[in-house]
């Protein structure tokens, strides 16, 4: 399985096309890439790492949870996509705010999203390297990593781009603590660890 890139300048002696969200858009409208498990990040075609049991179970979990705590002013969307800078990923949860039919024609795009969140095994690297810096360049104001590795919730809060994007601020949540779910800058509930982690 093709890893991700390191940096947007691919080797010298290899023939890459980097794609806009348009062209990608299109191709999917197209039927080119219909079906395949893939995502465009920084303007590279990668190929999503396959999904095992305890991953869904842990998106399944989240999803129950955050639509009881969040109601109807929130969409809690699963593996859709969503638009960023040179990127069209399908973070595993994003909250955005509602109602449902602003995303009928359109997809949430940085300035509709709340929270992302993506559950990681054999893609942590990728989640805490590729990812946060993404999600942080685009100022997604809290990026979750539900690391089941270690069995920790790990929440990415004050975004910053520039040269060096990412999140200025990370906090580590274990069993027996609780995940606060802020939203627009106010705690509307949280989460046990112990209910996220399968």
């Amino acid at each position: 399985m093709p890893a991700l890139l390191p940096s947007p300048t691919p080797p010298a002696d290899f023939q890459l096309h980097r794609f806009t969200a348009a062209e990608y858009d299109q191709m999917i409208r197209d039927g080119t890439i219909d079906g395949k498990p893939l995502e465009l990040l920084d303007g590279w075609i990668v190929e999503k790492i396959p999904k095992n049991a305890p991953h869904d179970s842990a998106i399944l979990r989240l999803q129950r949870r955050l639509m009881k705590i969040l109601g109807d002013e929130f969409l809690v969307r699963i593996q859709s996509t969503v638009e960023l800078d040179l990127s069209m990923p399908d973070p595993d949860v994003a909250i955005v705010a509602g109602p449902e039919d602003r995303f009928d024609q359109n997809r949430p795009d940085a300035n509709d999203i709340m929270i992302v969140i993506e559950v990681s095994d054999s893609s942590l690297a990728q989640d805490r390297g590729f990812k946060a810096r993404l999600y942080g360049r685009n100022k997604i104001p809290a990026y979750w990593i539900v690391n089941l590795k270690d069995r920790v919730v790990e929440v990415h809060t004050l975004p910053r781009n520039g040269k060096n994007p990412g999140y200025r601020d990370i906090m580590t949540y274990r069993p027996g603590d609780a995940v606060p779910v802020v939203v627009g800058k106010k705690t509307v509930g949280s989460i046990p660890v112990s209910e996220i982690l399968p």
